[in-house]
């Protein structure tokens, strides 16, 4: 089957000639794309992530997209930047954008390569390829923009040097790669990228993702390309054959997979509708509050007794302390419960003065490596699709710091020992928000029974449990009180 005839996706009008005489009409008409590749480059985002399986077109369609804008831009006073991990892997887009430019017979003079690939075009617009092995190919001045070959390799430190650069345009950014085997700068931008796509308005110009799996591809070639497509399929069934599951997710079905130091799991499949505006009758909250330093965030979450759900959160920082305390009372007003709060930390003055105040449940938690550990462990422990004693609502960063949390072993002579933490560059604000909730509903305090809903409900619930179902919306967890 013959490819279709595409219009031009990018074209513009030039003066390269004298000012004195009429404009020259330079149309760019860019090689031919595949629609998933057309869609990307029509996205209006600043900052546009493609992760991608391997070796289906994302390289090609970048360098299209880059040439575009380069021919396009409209100051031309800074340069574009293409990087990549090694110098080689820079000469893919390198390349590609070369042979492009020259076809279409806008390269200006002969493009060089040291101390890095530059190729220069006839309105004076300059593309630079540098790679991001060696930290001093970062640095620089103002750049226009740029695409970021293989994130999914990036360290945050690379990361940091290269968005410093285009601070004073807010150029666009593009990044691709495949999912990478650990969290980063990649995949905290994609997940921007769907949170951004969910909620839309403004947040959709700043943020944009697109996925693209072997399916996606082989739907494609059997469009345009039938013959193409049967070889294109034999080679992922062998490679579905001979590959580690857990990598051909990885490379073929473009899945974030979960490396091995990954502390919870299953967290999509434990979410759960959306977050509520106020508690349910009868409904009591255990409720973990961590808090940060004044520039860090004070998150709140919450989990109900009888939903079994982490059913709200509240987040704010730059607020002090006697109005943290405030918003926190006003939070009680809507989700009545308890309060759990660190008090070894930047909590004390916060738990102080709410220990102070009237009707308050306010609970202490001493952080020290042991109890941090327990409590990472047991909300490890509840966060399990078998079992689901907790689901959450969906209330992101909270879906996301899960993913990225991480434990980190140490090794001392015969001694090991573990450190759990969000990754460089990360937050977990709302994990130890989660983590305090969970320890307030199950441990057993002083004079009480695993919760105060025993107390409540209990009742209730061995009155129906002879030959009927529990009460309504409660959880399997609940449901032991009888």
């Amino acid at each position: 089957m013959d490819r279709p005839v595409v219009p031009p996706v990018i074209s513009a009008v030039e003066r390269v000639l004298p000012p004195a005489l009429p404009p020259l009409v330079a149309k760019l008409v860019l090689p031919w794309l595949y629609p998933k590749q057309r869609k990307l480059l029509e996205d209006p985002a600043r900052d546009v992530c493609t992760v991608s399986a391997t070796q289906i077109g994302k390289t090609f369609a970048e360098a299209a997209w880059l040439l575009g804008r380069a021919w396009t831009d409209p100051v031309r006073r800074y340069p574009w930047w293409w990087t990549a991990p090694t110098k080689e892997q820079v000469m893919f887009g390198y390349n590609y954008l070369l042979t492009f430019a020259a076809a279409a017979g806008i390269l200006a003079g002969s493009p060089t390569t040291t101390p890095h690939p530059v190729v220069k075009l006839i309105n004076g617009s300059s593309i630079e390829f540098r790679s991001r092995h060696d930290p001093s190919n970062l640095m620089g001045g103002t750049i226009a923009g740029g695409v970021h070959d293989e994130a999914g390799l990036m360290t945050w430190a690379q990361h940091g040097a290269v968005t410093t650069r285009r601070i004073a345009t807010s150029g666009p950014f593009h990044w691709i790669g495949n999912p990478g085997v650990v969290a980063g700068p990649f995949r905290k931008l994609c997940a921007l990228g769907e949170e951004a796509r969910a909620s839309g308005g403004t947040r959709a110009l700043m943020y944009g993702t697109h996925r693209w799996s072997w399916k996606d591809h082989y739907a494609e070639l059997l469009q345009f390309n039938p013959d193409l497509a049967a070889a294109y399929l034999a080679g992922i069934e062998s490679d579905r054959e001979t590959m580690w599951e857990v990598e051909f997710r990885r490379l073929h079905d473009a899945e974030w997979t979960e490396d091995e130091a990954a502390v919870f799991r299953d967290i999509e499949d434990l979410t759960d509708g959306l977050p509520l505006i106020a508690a349910a009758a009868g409904e009591r909250y255990s409720i973990g509050v961590d808090v940060g330093q004044m520039a860090d965030y004070l998150v709140a979450i919450g989990i109900g007794k009888i939903s079994g759900r982490a059913d709200f959160m509240l987040r704010f920082r730059g607020v002090p302390y006697p109005q943290a305390a405030d918003r926190l009372v006003e939070l009680l007003a809507r989700f009545p419960g308890t309060l759990w709060i660190e008090t070894n930390g930047a909590g004390i003055g916060l738990f102080q003065d709410l220990e102070r105040r009237p009707r308050v449940k306010v609970q202490p938690f001493d952080t020290t490596k042991k109890t941090k550990e327990e409590a990472v462990q047991a909300l490890a422990g509840a966060l399990n699709k078998e079992t689901r004693r907790l689901r959450l609502a969906r209330m992101e960063p909270l879906q996301h710091e899960l993913k990225m949390y991480r434990y980190f072993k140490t090794q001392t002579g015969a001694s090991t020992t573990y450190r759990y933490s969000a990754p460089e560059g990360e937050h977990d604000d709302c994990v130890m928000a989660l983590a305090l909730a969970w320890h307030g509903a199950t441990v057993k305090l002083p004079g009480q029974g695993v919760f105060d809903f025993y107390k409540q409900k209990a009742d209730e619930i061995r009155k129906q449990k002879e030959g009927k179902a529990a009460p309504s919306g409660t959880s399997a967890l609940w449901r032991m009180a009888a």
